[in-house]
């Protein structure tokens, strides 16, 4: 699915943006999102872990973390991307996560959305995604961070 989301943003002047992933590998697990104001101005977060977890949990961790703060900062009209077809399929209500663990991240990410008047998620290619997966990658080596992008 190829989702442009530039010109997603055009469309709805109003929107907030948040773009979310989440990496696991054998060493560590991270997720990492963006949000941006339709104003521009973009607040990056970066994640690491103390535990251990599948793909689609660390995916589920970015979002739910950019749900957090787009409820902390209320707001209203939000646009969700991410790489993972699971998740974004889950979280429309598409999918019925069968494995419990994603049961339990589905419901909070519903709760989450039951909360923003407006809100769409849309899945993005994985090559047209490079900024959230660089930021949830960067976990590894969190001296790496750019001063514009907090660690959590």
């Amino acid at each position: 699915m190829n989702i442009d989301p530039e010109t997603n943003q055009e469309a709805n002047p109003g929107a907030w943006t948040l773009k979310v992933d989440g990496s696991s590998t054998s060493e560590r697990s991270g997720a990492g999102f963006i949000l941006k104001s339709p104003e521009g101005f973009i607040i990056q977060i970066a994640i690491s872990f103390g535990f251990s977890a599948t793909n689609n949990q660390a995916e589920y961790e970015a979002l739910i973390a950019g749900l957090k703060l787009s409820r902390t900062l209320r707001v209203q009209d939000l646009k969700i991307y991410s790489d993972s077809q699971i998740v974004v399929k889950q979280a429309n209500g598409e999918y019925i996560a069968k494995d419990p663990i994603l049961a339990k991240y589905q419901a909070v990410v519903q709760s989450y959305l039951a909360s923003i008047q407006k809100h769409q998620v849309l899945q993005i290619c994985r090559e047209d995604y490079e900024e959230a997966d660089i930021i949830s990658k960067l976990v590894r080596n969190s001296s790496d961070l750019d001063c514009s992008v907090y660690f959590e």
